[in-house]
């Protein structure tokens, strides 16, 4: 029998699950673990989870999470994660508004798929950070909160940026995959400073090709 050996995805979500009752203050669980929760498609570092806490609570929260975990203020170098079991990257900029639109999976408060979306349309820079954007608006097409989207990229270069996945995205399954008359996007990519353009929409989607068939992947609010 073979026994392996790798932490699951879920691996440190279970941990901190275990511990619900005596984490100190509100929360949210966001960056690549949040996104996974979404997509199901891009892994997470297993050890590794993003915790966005409210500005005051960083001495509660390193006392909480002790050994073995090891938490962050800022984004850790590889040689700082590698001999931890457990990383907790605390981000304290978390708003009564954010947490408002947490999401509860299996105990755990994760910040909305909306709000990743917005994180990712914000600071994406590279074809794979784009690609992550285009799986969270197929997996979550059915449920996912159009309106909200609009509202915090109208006329921001973010707008401009999802209106020309949601092209790709439709350009590339032959059909409306996503619901482009409803969200009001009648473009297509710009030659601008946009990172998108018509010669690199191939490139977007590469990616999510060798694990879904876009014209037909399942609506799921999963």
């Amino acid at each position: 029998m073979i026994i392996s050996l790798s932490p699951k995805p879920e691996d440190a979500l279970a941990n901190l699950a275990a511990q619900t009752e005596g984490l100190p203050g509100p929360y949210l669980i966001t960056g690549a673990q949040a996104a996974y929760t979404y997509h199901h498609w891009l892994l997470p570092i297993a050890k590794v989870v993003n915790l966005r806490i409210p500005e005051g609570d960083i001495t509660l929260w390193q006392t909480a999470l002790a050994f073995p975990w090891k938490a962050f203020t800022q984004t850790p170098s590889l040689a700082q994660v590698r001999p931890a079991t457990r990383v907790a990257i605390l981000e304290p900029y978390l708003s009564e508004a954010l947490h408002e639109r947490r999401v509860i999976r299996k105990g755990l408060a994760f910040i909305s798929v909306e709000d990743v979306c917005l994180q990712l349309l914000v600071t994406a820079t590279t074809q794979i950070a784009l690609s992550e954007i285009a799986a969270l608006l197929i997996a979550q097409r059915a449920t996912l909160d159009w309106a909200y989207l609009l509202k915090h990229t109208r006329s921001l270069p973010s707008g401009q940026r999802l209106a020309e996945i949601i092209w790709a995205i439709n350009h590339e399954a032959g059909r409306t995959l996503l619901p482009q008359e409803i969200v009001g996007l009648n473009i297509t990519p710009q030659a601008s400073a946009s990172p998108l353009r018509p010669e690199t929409l191939a490139d977007l989607l590469r990616p999510l090709r060798a694990q879904w068939k876009l014209a037909h992947a399942p609506a799921t609010g999963d």
